[in-house]
């Protein structure tokens, strides 16, 4: 199978999940619950239109007016107080988020209703009591939930704008939308638009005579301020029915609105471009919250009723649309608050009055959260999936996760931008936190771990026979590496000793010792033969110093090694080591029959030549001088300059001994007076050569390479090299 053809099937793959993350429940509630939340955060608070005010009945204001502090029992002369001086300071709508089902004081009830009907922009809320009813559907009981508009009191219903009703659910469910219908009703985020907008009315009027005369011919041109609620309620719903109907009608509208001679015919045009936007969304629309609680222009009660009646307050609230209802600033106060992006760590909620000032702002701004059309969300998904796919398929294994987080972020800052600039919301939660890892993951598997070895087992042999005939291998990678090869001392003998039984489990114990110090410093098994393997480190894998990474692996190794041999002290295994440093080619090797992906190269040949150079020096790791050079953190001793078999070019031969910092007095000089003697046997003093490294022996024991040399000085005062003999020890 080609890479275009992998990296199709896992662009696919990954679409498929992130639409399955789109259209389950549970997985699809991440979206509103987490995604949202994640672009309110990136955005934070922005400023809410100043038109917009809120007037809160709390718990300041009640200890200022020396009131209880249940704002259902304040006595309802103050609320005829404040819409009578809201009036009077040119309020454009007063929106009351509180209940007035119950009579009260007549007088009191009278005074409210006469400043309501004085002022003719009050809009009254009516809430929606629900109960469950039993019914019989066929031949079955059942019980179904049916929902009550419940009116203020006819005193002050009558004598209101319109009524509305606002329903919101209750926590644990997040608020993130409103409705802006109930029953064909207008909420009261809308009816106050409609309130809001009435002084446009002729020339909204005029402008759909202009594009549908037919349809408004029950309307008079002149729509009077004191109009009663059922004709607003009329026009609302008519519109609306028409808006749906037509779809294309508010684009027409809004078109003509926008035409460079509108300004001179039309007074409004924002406002009567929010209401024919409100007045055609459907039924309930995305709320793009302004920040936490009190972001809104906010206004405690008592302040609007303390001043002076004769002079203007201190802040203007003419031509505001001005909400009143409950709202408190500390949580344990609250009385009303809704569970949304926007609850704070202490509790606090927003409440009821602020969300319909947030719906109300967002239309007059015509702004509000959009998700993208369900087509054009599913394109996102698809193509966001298939990008996934290539990309990662084709990205080169190193950089698989610095891409994996650069396409992280690069998507989430196209989201945040989109966001935070009209409200458009993008797919956050599928594409990040299903199809990115699952891409990822899926690459890996594809691509590095050879996902073949794992269902190979349970298909026949010919069918990976013509698959590995037909797939494409990964392209062969050249980079700078290490190999490190190991062998067993005397494994041959060892294995006529033991059964088959007994072997295999020795075996596996011993590669498990060592494989782990090769995988832990960043190496991988290209290879095992009987009792030996072959380790590569490779720039293309490790970003540190393979180097060094690769020399402490040795060293661990031997350490492990030796540590088995103390636990198996009847079956000991020890092990020699070669490291070589340099060009190799990693990629597959075989035929259509069996391919292997290992690293082939010169490299690989001669780190077994080194280590086969152990047996002959008396060693257990050995390292070319291109593994060793300019490493300070690990110690190492020179043992001269080879040609060993099947290379032409001579080594410089280290032998691994420890870290650095583990050196101590007795070793280093020791190290020193071999390379002393050393130096004596390359300059061809044979003689003061035998006695360096016989003393050397005399002095600290059995060393193989001191003896190899003292063998060696010995055989060279009888048969001298030749006289261009350049120190270097042909083994070939």
């Amino acid at each position: 199978m080609s890479r275009l053809a992998k990296a199709i099937m896992l662009g696919l793959l990954t679409a498929w999940v992130g639409f399955l993350a789109t259209i389950i429940p549970p997985l699809g509630r991440f979206e509103n619950e987490l995604g949202l939340a994640w672009l309110f955060e990136l955005r934070g608070p922005r400023a809410a239109p100043e038109e917009v005010v809120i007037i809160t009945i709390d718990q300041e204001s009640s200890d200022w007016l020396g009131l209880p502090n249940e704002p259902d029992k304040w006595p309802r002369e103050l609320h005829g107080r404040l819409v009578r001086r809201l009036a009077q300071e040119g309020a454009a709508v007063i929106a009351f988020d509180i209940i007035f089902d119950e009579p009260r004081d007549p007088v009191q009830n009278r005074f409210f209703a006469e400043a309501i009907r004085e002022a003719g922009n009050v809009v009254l809320f009516e809430y929606l009591k629900k109960r469950r009813k039993k019914v019989a559907i066929g031949g079955r009981q059942a019980e179904i939930e049916i929902e009550k508009r419940v009116p203020p009191i006819p005193e002050f219903a009558s004598a209101a704008a319109t009524l509305a009703p606002f329903p919101l659910p209750k926590v644990p469910i997040r608020v993130s939308q409103a409705w802006l219908f109930k029953f064909g009703v207008p909420t009261l985020p809308v009816a106050a638009l409609q309130v809001y907008a009435r002084p446009y009315y002729g020339d909204l009027l005029r402008l759909l005579k202009e594009v549908v005369p037919e349809e408004i011919q029950w309307l008079k041109n002149d729509w009077q301020p004191n109009r009663s609620q059922p004709a607003l309620i009329a026009l609302a719903r008519h519109l609306q029915g028409r808006f749906q109907e037509d779809a294309q009608l508010p684009q027409s509208l809004l078109a003509r609105l926008q035409n460079p001679e509108a300004p001179s015919r039309f007074q409004g045009q924002s406002v009567i471009a929010a209401l024919i936007r409100g007045l055609s969304h459907q039924e309930s629309f995305f709320l793009d919250f302004y920040g936490p609680p009190h972001t809104i222009t906010t206004l405690p009660y008592h302040r609007v009723l303390a001043e002076n009646s004769h002079s203007p307050l201190a802040f203007s609230f003419k031509g505001k649309a001005v909400f009143v209802g409950f709202s408190e600033q500390f949580q344990p106060e609250q009385k009303d608050g809704f569970y949304t992006v926007y609850s704070q760590p202490d509790g606090l909620d927003i409440s009821g009055v602020e969300i319909a000032a947030t719906a109300f702002a967002n239309l007059l701004e015509q702004r509000s959260v959009t998700p993208l059309p369900l087509p054009l969300h599913y394109l996102v998904i698809l193509l966001w999936g298939v990008g996934i796919g290539f990309f990662f398929l084709y990205l080169p294994m190193s950089a698989l996760l610095p891409g994996a987080a650069i396409l992280s972020i690069g998507y989430m800052s196209v989201a945040h931008y989109l966001f935070t600039g009209n409200g458009l919301w993008l797919p956050v939660t599928a594409p990040l936190l299903w199809q990115l890892p699952l891409g990822l993951v899926g690459a890996l598997l594809w691509r590095y771990l050879m996902i073949e070895t794992v269902i190979k087992p349970y298909l026949p042999a010919w069918f990976w026979r013509w698959w590995q005939w037909h797939s494409e291998s990964p392209p062969p990678q050249m980079a700078n590496g290490i190999c490190l090869a190991t062998d067993v001392q005397q494994y041959t003998a060892l294995a006529e000793r033991f059964e088959l039984e007994r072997l295999r489990p020795l075996l596996n114990r011993y590669f498990q010792s060592i494989f782990e110090p090769v995988k832990s410093r960043g190496g991988f098994i290209a290879d095992i033969k009987g009792d030996a393997i072959m380790a590569i480190w490779a720039n293309l894998i490790s970003k540190q110093d393979i180097r060094e990474q690769a020399c402490l692996a040795a060293l661990d190794i031997e350490k492990a090694v030796a540590e088995f041999n103390r636990c198996t002290p009847e079956a000991p295994l020890p092990t020699r080591i070669g490291l070589h440093y340099g060009k190799i080619v990693i990629g597959s090797v075989g035929s259509s029959e069996h391919l292997e992906y290992r690293a082939v190269g010169d490299v690989v040949n001669t780190a077994s030549r080194i280590e086969n150079l152990n047996k002959l020096l008396g060693t257990r790791v050995l390292t070319s001088h291109e593994v060793i050079v300019g490493l300070e953190s690990i110690f190492a001793r020179e043992l001269g300059e080879f040609c060993v078999k099947g290379r032409q070019q001579p080594l410089a031969i280290y032998e691994l001994i420890c870290r650095t910092e583990e050196v101590n007095e007795a070793l280093w000089h020791y190290c020193k007076q071999f390379n002393a003697a050393l130096q004596v046997f390359q300059r061809r003093h044979w003689l003061e050569a035998l006695e360096a490294f016989r003393a050397l022996l005399a002095r600290y024991g059995n060393d193989g390479p001191s003896l190899f040399y003292l063998q060696l000085s010995k055989y060279y005062t009888r048969t001298p090299p030749p006289a261009s003999w350049s120190g270097v020890i042909d083994l070939s």
